[in-house]
């Protein structure tokens, strides 16, 4: 969430020097002029003036003059392009592509400040959802601020930003929402936002006064209830979502419950989409070694499963796909003891069906159509009773869906759970979706003569440790 405000603490000219302890103060005055196109594109002007501290820019001025071989024009170009790439490159980082990118360097001639004035043709800049039916651009008066990591010392000088965002949206918009202001002051630190509206133009302001030594509780106090980061505005034709990869993953596991307390565990990790990261995965592998990598999933799920009370009596992994375009697949077998707890005489198992996403954060909205699935399958012995299996459940909230089914066939039983979040959906929509499902359980008796070993229980589903959750990293958060 709010990538380009950290971006912005990052890129600008000298900012390295502000994070150096020998610098005691450091100002700067930021505007960034957003012109957007029909088509969500935008002309985009980043400019930032390093005002403070004199004898710091002097020595960055300095540097860059002082070239071996160089004219003093040369230098300044040879630096204008180091900086251009940079920009480029970084905004790239950040998912912003830019064309026709220029950069000035200005005040080399003067002593009393340093500015960078960039200037491109940001794609895409605004965004259109259609989850939401409207376009939406992203404005971070924290500068980044509000989500930076700050050390428990906090940051060892003063800081002083004078920030200004000015937003032209297309003529026929019709403006939804924007930053508002605030005032927040935390001993002698200040954050301020002001904004006001002029025909299609949004102006905000905000200034920024840091005390040396800020803790991080006194940049929560500061920074951490502002949320109003966005320019939301609806046009007469709907626009065109840009092109969004779908998360697509498979897991599904197989145990076989024998009277003796012996499991036989299967359990299959395929990774579907996206392709391209799909394939980087299997890149990996190749490179870190497929025996290798087997080693360390076989290294780590046995100590996981060591460490749930799960002794392993014997274990295989292979991996499959890795020279075929198709999925990634992860496959391991196991011999276990000790698979399920006994509670009251009960025997159970339990797991989260919603796949993490009760936890998981994926940023204020999906960067991604999202569509996993978890498969499970138990066979019992057939003196087994069963007590409790996971209730059907289906839930749907503005085309998110959640299912969780359960079949039970005589001693076998097949749950599968599936969470699909549409592009674009609100994390608050995905926490409502999933509002209240609690851990499912299976629970079933043994007969007496069945009941010679002391059970234990797997929290959840073990998969290919080593990449579990691969499939949540591919999400893409905003």
């Amino acid at each position: 969430m709010r990538k380009l405000g950290v971006l912005l603490i990052t890129l600008l000219l000298g900012i390295s020097m502000a994070y150096a302890q020998e610098v005691p103060f450091y100002k700067e005055e930021f505007v960034f002029t957003i012109k957007v196109l029909n088509n969500g594109d935008a002309q985009i002007t980043l400019r930032t003036s390093w005002l403070e501290p004199k004898d710091e820019i002097q020595k960055q001025i300095e540097q860059i003059l002082n070239q071996t071989n160089l004219t003093k024009e040369e230098a300044i170009k040879k630096y204008e392009q180091e900086q251009l790439e940079r920009y480029i490159a970084s905004l790239a980082n950040y998912g912003i592509k830019t064309t026709n990118q220029s950069l000035k360097i200005l005040g080399l001639d003067k002593d009393n400040n340093l500015t960078v004035v960039f200037t491109a043709v940001a794609e895409k800049f605004a965004k259109y959802y259609s989850y939401d039916g409207y376009w939406e651009i992203i404005v971070d008066p924290t500068r980044g601020y509000g989500t930076a990591p700050i050390p428990d010392t906090g940051l060892p000088y003063k800081v002083e930003l004078h920030n200004i965002f000015i937003i032209e949206l297309p003529q026929d918009a019709k403006l939804l929402e924007y930053p508002r202001p605030i005032t927040r002051e935390y001993n002698q630190s200040k954050f301020y936002v002001r904004s006001k509206v002029e025909g299609n133009k949004i102006i905000v302001t905000s200034d920024i006064y840091l005390e040396p030594y800020l803790k991080p509780e006194g940049f929560k106090a500061l920074f951490g209830d502002y949320s109003t980061f966005y320019v939301r505005y609806t046009t007469p034709q709907p626009g065109e979502e840009e092109q969004y990869q779908k998360v697509v993953s498979e897991q599904y596991l197989r145990a076989e419950i024998l009277p003796n307390g012996t499991t036989n565990l299967f359990i299959r990790d395929t990774y579907i989409e996206p392709k391209d990261q799909v394939q980087l995965m299997k890149l990996q592998i190749n490179t870190m070694g497929v025996q290798n990598v087997t080693d360390l999933i076989l290294q780590n799920n046995i100590k996981a499963l060591g460490n749930q009370g799960i002794r392993v009596n014997k274990a295989n992994v292979q991996i499959l796909g890795l020279n075929e375009t198709g999925p990634l697949i992860i496959e391991a077998n196991y011999v276990v003891q000790n698979f399920t707890k006994k509670v009251n005489g009960t025997y159970e198992y339990s797991f989260d069906p919603t796949l993490g996403y009760m936890f998981y954060d994926i940023g204020y909205r999906a960067q991604n159509e999202i569509n996993q699935t978890l498969k499970i399958e138990f066979v019992l012995p057939k003196d087994a009773k069963i007590v409790e299996v996971p209730q059907n459940l289906t839930r749907e909230l503005k085309g998110n869906k959640f299912t969780l089914t359960t079949l039970v066939d005589g001693n076998k039983i097949s749950v599968t759970a599936n969470v699909f979040i549409r592009y674009g959906a609100h994390q608050d929509d995905v926490q409502k979706l999933l509002a209240n499902v609690s851990r499912a359980y299976i629970r079933f008796t043994l007969p007496e003569t069945s009941q010679g070993v002391s059970y234990k229980q797997i929290g959840a589903v073990v998969g290919a440790i080593v990449l579990i959750g691969a499939a949540i990293f591919l999400i893409r958060r905003r």
